[in-house]
């Protein structure tokens, strides 16, 4: 009789942290895109750079 009470808190207790670290999982996944959008402009910045100092326009 008991084991019903038990195994359906397990499962509300699942839910919670499932929803829980599915949240997490989408804040990791918006943190890495803006991380890869900021390592991309910083790339193509130095692309510039190296390119504007083999030109000979820097020094």
């Amino acid at each position: 009789m008991v084991a019903p009470i038990i195994w359906g808190g397990i499962a509300l207790g699942g839910l919670f942290l499932g929803g829980r670290a599915i949240s997490e999982a989408g804040e990791a996944a918006e943190s890495a895109a803006k991380l890869a959008k900021w390592t991309a402009a910083a790339g193509a910045l130095y692309v510039s750079y190296r390119a504007l100092q083999a030109s000979g326009a820097l020094k």
